[in-house]
């Protein structure tokens, strides 16, 4: 495997760790936005954080024992990974439409009050994710071993307070109330998850037509589309952000 294609896949398991890390943000965003005691929430935010810790550590102790990729079920658990994250992506729907409905209430139902956990408690989807993670750093570091066991944690720690410190600055930016802002990023979250199990399928097909664009010497339109895709995105992010703000002003 050429070193391009191992940054790319390096690349492409720190954008994985962040998804996560960004999902676990809004939840511990919106239990901070709770009333209750801080003493308490604070020590229920490390009690998760060691519990992401803890299953990065499982996760690398049975890849020492068992060869993910040679194993003959490793297909089945992807596949069954499929399905939990659209199970997660209804949960996550479901639940942020329940919170942007009742924005206007005066208080949440005891239901309502716990949607963080969803977003916060480690989840089968969250642990299949993470040992993934691990396989595929160790198949492209194996002499590296000891450090990643504590390196790519450490990743997804820095990731999650870093995503939270943007949450609670883009709410005081924005003027949202954290139900609202919760309620958004949940259902931004779950389509994105949607969009990867749509696309996924058809990583290989686009590598081909890639490089057979590539052979055809038309290396400066691919990388300018490229480029115009991310480009666009970020144009419309801006803009939404600014008209409601404008609009906000306005009322």
């Amino acid at each position: 495997m050429s070193s391009p294609e191992m940054m790319g896949i390096a690349l492409g398991l720190f954008c994985a760790l962040g998804i996560f890390a960004l999902k676990t943000a809004v939840g511990n965003y919106y239990y901070l936005s709770l009333p209750g005691r801080g003493i308490r929430k604070t020590a229920v935010l490390i009690l998760m954080q060691c519990a992401y810790i803890l299953l990065f550590l499982l996760g690398f102790e049975l890849l020492r024992r068992v060869d993910f990729f040679r194993v003959t079920d490793s297909a089945a658990f992807l596949k069954n990974g499929v399905l939990l994250h659209l199970l997660l992506c209804a949960g996550l729907i479901w639940w942020g439409s329940r919170l942007l409905v009742h924005q206007d209430c005066g208080h949440l139902d005891r239901l309502e009050s716990r949607g963080w956990l969803l977003l916060t408690v480690p989840c089968p989807v969250c642990a299949s994710a993470i040992f993934l993670v691990c396989a595929f750093a160790l198949m492209l570091f194996p002499d590296s071993a000891a450090k990643l066991r504590w390196i790519l944690p450490l990743v997804f720690l820095f990731f999650n307070l870093l995503f939270l410190g943007l949450l609670a600055l883009l709410g005081r930016l924005s003027g949202l109330r954290p139900l609202v802002l919760t309620g958004r990023m949940m259902i931004l979250i779950a389509l994105y998850f949607i969009l990867i199990l749509l696309i996924a399928p058809h990583f290989q097909e686009a590598g081909k037509l890639y490089a057979a664009a590539r052979t055809a010497g038309d290396e400066n339109l691919l990388s300018g589309s490229a480029l115009a895709v991310p480009a666009v995105a970020v144009c419309a992010l801006i803009a939404g952000f600014l008209a409601g703000r404008f609009q906000a002003k306005r009322s």
